[in-house]
């Protein structure tokens, strides 16, 4: 065999193979160009979705400033409040302290004038002292026990139920 044979059959190897792939970049650029309209298409999908997660993003802000105002404002309120009770819960405790310094007095001096009395009365058993008297129906006679207690107005209850949870 000759050179020139040889050369001629080295070119032919590489004329097939550069038109096999020649084929095959044109299948590949074909199939490119016909999802070139479908890209197009996902890529303005991608851009909508986008504009509205910014906005989105933009409305989320604006409602997390406003809630963040609303909850100061509460706090604000929350504290006064606090501060209100407080002092509240100070007086009362005063009140309280001195009703029972005067129910004690008052003890003392129902005691001194029962035994002042004389023997037979100091033995009786002192009323109880109570911070709402129970109220008794008009028709009701005294020595009935089955009496209803007036209900308390739930600013009471709530009253009642911070002077006991403050002690």
């Amino acid at each position: 065999m000759t050179v020139t044979l040889v050369v001629e059959i080295v070119v032919a190897v590489l004329l097939v193979i550069t038109f096999t792939i020649s084929l095959v970049l044109n299948r590949r650029l074909g199939n490119l160009r016909a999802n070139q309209d479908e890209m197009r298409r996902l890529i303005g999908e991608f851009d909508k979705a986008l504009a509205k997660a910014r906005q989105g993003v933009t409305e989320l802000k604006a409602a997390s400033a406003g809630a963040d105002a609303a909850h100061d404002e509460r706090m604000k309120q929350a504290k006064i409040l606090r501060d209100e009770l407080g002092f509240m819960i100070e007086t009362a405790d005063r009140l309280a302290d001195r009703l029972a310094g005067e129910a004690s007095g008052n003890r003392a001096v129902r005691q001194e004038a029962a035994s002042q009395r004389g023997p037979e009365k100091a033995q009786e058993r002192p009323q109880p002292v109570t911070p709402f008297p129970t109220k008794r129906p008009a028709a009701m006679p005294a020595g009935n026990r089955d009496f209803k207690i007036e209900p308390r107005s739930e600013a009471e209850r709530e009253l009642l139920m911070a002077l006991r949870q403050a002690r």
